[in-house]
């Protein structure tokens, strides 16, 4: 138990850090907006880029990682969406909120716990098992906004695989594993400034993450935040152990796999739902519900799957 603490330690104190500057006005408020998006389209596909790139990902088991990540997507999103259908009082774009929260991974949080539990080898196993799942829950829930949200234009297909072409964090997983796949090498030179870039991305995407909290009206949206956290913090680490287990994966790469579908949802799924005409207030509580939430799920998930 003293590993994880020390594990979470920093990565909660950077995030209470973030909320503290942000509360008390230590920075302009312009810069939490730049930050996220320097982060969010620069630090962070370098992260995804140096360490997908030039590693042995064939001595890896990843299609035994990849069917268990996407396994664990698929069956979140299957149990949302099934417990939608039963409550069909709930609006489209409360739909969307619940569907997020449920389904999305705060990456930040996964790659840096993945590093301080397990080390370089450990954050390229998360790293590629977050590649693998970006790009499903971003079809997922882009998808989702479309179906779930009238805006008079229905469903562009069109404009859903633009969005996706430009997603920074696919556009990072995909470099780095199609240099990967080629066997190219990149230049010293390159892969440094990757490297020294990526290190800003975990304090300075942490701190936002924290300077993104939201007080919400909690007793207004006490349901999504309950089914979601649900789907979230017990079911998703379950049917990620279940499948792991199921298909052999084990050891380090198993630990990670559960990981993965033990954090809360995406700081940026708020960003989603506010460009998509989804419900941004029930999304800002279940965020903010969710984070604190797993100051105490997270400990006991690790301890118990470890």
């Amino acid at each position: 138990m003293t590993s994880i603490h020390d594990a979470l330690i920093p990565v909660l104190a950077l995030i209470l850090t973030g909320f503290a500057i942000r509360r008390t006005g230590f920075l302009p408020e312009e810069f939490w907006p730049a930050a996220e998006k320097l982060t969010y389209f620069l630090l962070m596909p370098a992260v995804l880029i140096h360490n997908l790139a030039g590693k042995k990902i064939s001595d890896l088991p990843w299609q035994k990682l990849l069917l268990t990540v996407e396994g664990a997507v698929v069956a979140s999103a299957l149990l949302v969406t099934l417990w939608g259908l039963a409550n069909r009082r709930m609006g489209g774009p409360s739909f969307t909120s619940l569907f997020q929260g449920g389904v999305r991974f705060n990456t930040f949080v996964a790659l840096a716990l993945a590093e301080n539990l397990y080390g370089r080898d450990g954050l390229l196993l998360a790293a590629l098992g977050a590649g693998f799942m970006i790009i499903l829950i971003n079809v997922l829930c882009v998808s989702v906004f479309s179906l779930a949200v009238d805006n008079g234009s229905g469903t562009d297909l069109r404009k859903l695989a633009v969005d996706l072409a430009r997603n920074p964090l696919i556009l990072g997983c995909v470099i780095g594993v199609g240099l990967n796949i080629l066997g190219l090498k990149l230049p010293t030179a390159i892969d440094g400034i990757l490297a020294l870039g990526g290190k800003a991305a975990f304090p300075v995407g942490l701190m936002a993450v924290g300077a993104a909290y939201r007080a919400g009206n909690l007793a207004m949206h006490w349901r999504p935040v309950a089914v979601s956290s649900t789907v979230q913090f017990v079911c998703k680490p379950l049917i990620a152990w279940g499948l792991a287990g199921a298909l052999g994966l084990s050891g380090m790469a198993a630990g990670v796999a559960v990981l993965l579908f033990s954090v809360p949802t995406a700081p940026s799924a708020y960003i989603l739902s506010r460009q998509m005409g989804g419900d941004h207030d029930s999304m800002a509580t279940i965020i903010t519900a969710q984070t604190c939430l797993s100051f105490f799920t997270l400990p006991l998930t690790i301890w118990l799957f470890r």
